[in-house]
């Protein structure tokens, strides 16, 4: 499978993990649970960069969308450097 499918589809679970921490949040607790900001920080980190003023829905989308693309960028780089040093041992030995 290649990086950028293995990429995309492990991507997915930022977005389940981060949908999931936001609702807990927003709909079963009204209160931040414990470790939301780092189960939801790239999210939020997505969404610092608009207004607060925004709507709830467009918010979320852009925490979602931040989401994936920090759990995509994080596991491509990690399965990429794994690589490289997989050949990197491979031709020393």
């Amino acid at each position: 499978m290649s990086d950028i499918k293995f990429s995309a589809l492990w991507a997915v679970s930022g977005v389940v993990i981060g949908f999931s921490a936001i609702s807990i949040s927003y709909w079963l607790l009204h209160s931040t649970i414990p470790g939301y900001e780092f189960l939801a920080g790239p999210g939020i980190v997505a969404a610092n960069f608009f207004s607060e003023e925004i709507d709830f829905w467009p918010k979320i989308s852009i925490m979602l969308t931040g989401q994936y693309l920090a759990y995509f960028v994080a596991i491509f780089a990690v399965r990429k450097l794994i690589g490289f040093i997989g050949l990197f041992f491979q031709d020393s030995g």
